[in-house]
């Protein structure tokens, strides 16, 4: 008997399950649902429609066909604003529901607001959404100057994206840039990069509150520093979109609850991607890592079970690309810490350092060298032996390369 297989949300994760579950079974139903007007697409390129690189009209994931192909119906700007579990149904803000036999909760990750005095009269403005997007253009325009506080990698893309469009712009950290992908001294290298092309750091700061003052907004920081700026986005990271979720007998912690197979606590109920609270590679903790990689696999597992497969995630690894102004920054696994082996060089604008525990690669990270950031996943994902650790360091490209086709063909490496 053919099953209905309900999607909430859009994204990568709910695309890759999507892709899953018809290469699975080619009779059952698939529907997705989204609280946004337009069809899927990667909040990677929102900086790009900022810098007017591309426009709404190329952001586009999946088109009409994909789900025509898919056998997937598709709702846009419906809003699950609840869940029974117990009747396998979910509620729309306007009171219908919806049934299923299988679910699949991929609603993704919204901005988190910080507590900041006066931003509720000045206006909290993140950018994760098109919505948000468009919104930032729209206040974009007759404004000269712009302030980010935060200073991940969202924060750094968007800063990118103004500057290439000519805005000034000041960054806050309330410590230092990308602290959870790279130490501080690649993290110079990259900040300097970007004060080159004009963005201004406050490192080391919070702002305590905020006020509007003859069309511009003032901002006085925890050192008692004053700012002034056009217009202030807040990129402090995200947090799961999961308010739908409350008095459900769904288990949800920071994130929601899944084992290795995507399933939540509830028969039938899996989920997939930056809504998950899920385990990692290597020490088998739970945590969220919202990337893109990781809501691919994340999906391609939660559909293969959804259709009757049994896949099991390894769990996920950290992991980030960073292109800006014709460079590129690298970061995956662990860092060269204490009881780690460590190669590690720094060069006038470019840096590159490897980790390994035994002969395994755990962690890698690169400034402007040319790899291939998916081969050093599969080198660590598949913990392939690497004896040639000083030759992988020398010439990464070439050697993770040569180490992965030595693997594939099952040749053991002298």
């Amino acid at each position: 008997m053919a099953k209905k297989h309900l999607i909430i949300g859009s994204g990568i994760a709910a695309l890759s399950a999507t892709r899953m579950i018809r290469k699975v079974n080619t009779d059952d139903e698939i529907k997705m649902v989204t609280m946004e007007d337009c069809l899927p697409y990667s909040p990677a390129v929102l900086p790009y429609l900022i810098s007017k690189r591309i426009d709404e009209n190329n952001i586009s994931l999946a088109d009409e066909n994909f789900f025509e192909k898919m056998g997937c119906s598709i709702e846009k700007a419906r809003e699950v604003v609840h869940l029974r579990t117990d009747t396998k149904e979910i509620v729309y803000r306007d009171g219908e529901r919806d049934s299923y036999d299988t679910l699949l909760i991929a609603s993704g990750s919204e901005p988190m607001k910080p507590p900041i005095q006066g931003l509720e009269e000045v206006g909290f403005i993140g950018c994760h959404t098109l919505a948000d997007c468009r919104n930032i253009i729209q206040k974009l325009e007759n404004k000269k100057k712009v302030t980010l506080y935060g200073a991940g990698l969202v924060s750094l893309e968007i800063a990118a994206a103004l500057l290439e469009a000519g805005y000034g712009v000041d960054i806050i950290a309330r410590s230092r840039i990308l602290r959870r992908y790279f130490e501080e001294e690649p993290a110079k290298i990259i900040s300097g990069i970007l004060r080159y092309h004009g963005a201004e750091f406050y490192n080391g700061k919070e702002i305590i509150e905020v006020n509007r003052e003859n069309g511009s907004i003032k901002m006085e920081l925890s050192d008692g520093s004053l700012l002034a700026s056009d217009l202030l986005i807040c990129c402090l990271g995200v947090k799961p979109r999961i308010g739908f979720l409350v008095d459900t007998n769904i288990k949800v912690n920071d994130g929601v609850l899944v084992d290795r197979n995507m399933r939540t606590n509830v028969p039938d109920v899996y989920a997939a991607g930056d809504v998950v609270e899920s385990t990692d590679y290597f020490f088998n903790q739970l945590g969220i890592n919202a990337i893109a990689p990781n809501a691919i696999t994340q999906g391609r597992i939660a559909g293969a079970n959804m259709a009757g497969e049994n896949v099991a995630d390894r769990g996920w690894i950290s992991m980030n690309v960073f292109k800006f102004f014709g460079h590129t920054t690298f970061s995956i696994g662990l860092p060269g810490t204490e009881g780690f082996y460590t190669l590690r060089k720094r060069g006038p604008e470019d840096f590159k350092e490897l980790v390994f525990k035994d002969d395994k690669l755990v962690g890698a990270r690169f400034i402007d060298i040319e790899i291939d950031p998916g081969v050093f996943r599969y080198l660590i994902e598949g913990a392939i032996d690497v004896e040639q650790k000083e030759m992988l360091f020398d010439r990464p490209r070439e050697v993770s390369l040569w180490l992965m086709m030595e693997n594939e063909r099952g040749t053991r490496i002298k």
